[in-house]
């Protein structure tokens, strides 16, 4: 991916390494990442969800419910 979506994704790991989630997560990523849009934190977010990392199922479901947040805002 692009650099813009890899400083989305970088943002949205250390949002979850705090234990932030929904909109906590989102305000998180928005403040942090000044490049951050509803395309980018849906990319940056299915690609947390590939991610053989994260296995954890309350992790991606966090993963999922920003993503499927952010897709219907946009």
């Amino acid at each position: 991916m692009g650099r813009k979506v890899d400083k989305v994704y970088e943002t949205l790991i250390l949002g979850l390494s705090h234990g932030l989630a929904s909109h906590d997560l989102y305000d998180f990523i928005s403040s942090g990442c000044a490049v951050s849009s509803n395309k980018r934190i849906c990319r940056a977010s299915l690609m947390a969800m590939s991610d053989a990392r994260f296995a954890d199922r309350d992790v991606l479901e966090h993963v999922y419910s920003i993503a499927a947040d952010r897709r219907l805002h946009a």
